[in-house]
């Protein structure tokens, strides 16, 4: 029985460390989930209002880069051009929205080319980013996040 209880007894002081609970800081949670989070994809992507009706994230994306395309030829539209030779140029825009929905320029490149027949191009391209209609930024776990998005634009004349 003395060694029943001996054994018991033994046993209680050196199992005490497989019953302990682990604490863990707010810190070293707040890290883990860090390392888990895609920050690769955004959970919704920048939309206008008139994107609201679609469900699907991809029918979504389609309609603002449609819009975004749609508006850029609109203000482009608007300005007379008189060119000495044919063009045809492909421009990769850069832009980028801001958490708070502000579209902004942020790259583009124009051949020598182009540039010489049409100054003016890249004014009115800035002119016509900014003002575009109210967009709602892209959101990464219910926060407005910033984002970028390329958009190829093709400058063509005859």
């Amino acid at each position: 029985m003395k060694r029943f209880l001996f054994i018991f007894i033994l046993f209680s002081l050196l199992g005490c460390d497989y019953f302990e609970t682990k604490k863990l800081s707010s810190d070293d949670i707040v890290q883990e989930e860090i390392k888990h989070i895609d920050w690769e994809n955004l959970d919704t992507y920048p939309t206008f209002d008139s994107c609201d009706s679609f469900s699907s994230s991809s029918d979504k994306i389609k309609c603002f880069e449609n819009e975004v395309s749609k508006h850029i030829f609109e203000v482009l539209a608007q300005h007379q051009v008189q060119l000495k030779d044919s063009v045809e140029e492909e421009i990769l825009l850069k832009v980028k929205i801001s958490s708070t929905g502000k579209p902004s320029l942020d790259d583009f490149s124009l051949s020598d080319d182009l540039n010489r027949q049409i100054p003016e191009l890249e004014e009115w391209l800035e002119e016509a980013v900014q003002s575009l209609p109210k967009i709602y930024p892209a959101e990464k776990r219910g926060i407005p996040v910033s984002s970028d998005f390329k958009l190829p634009l093709i400058i063509k004349s005859e």
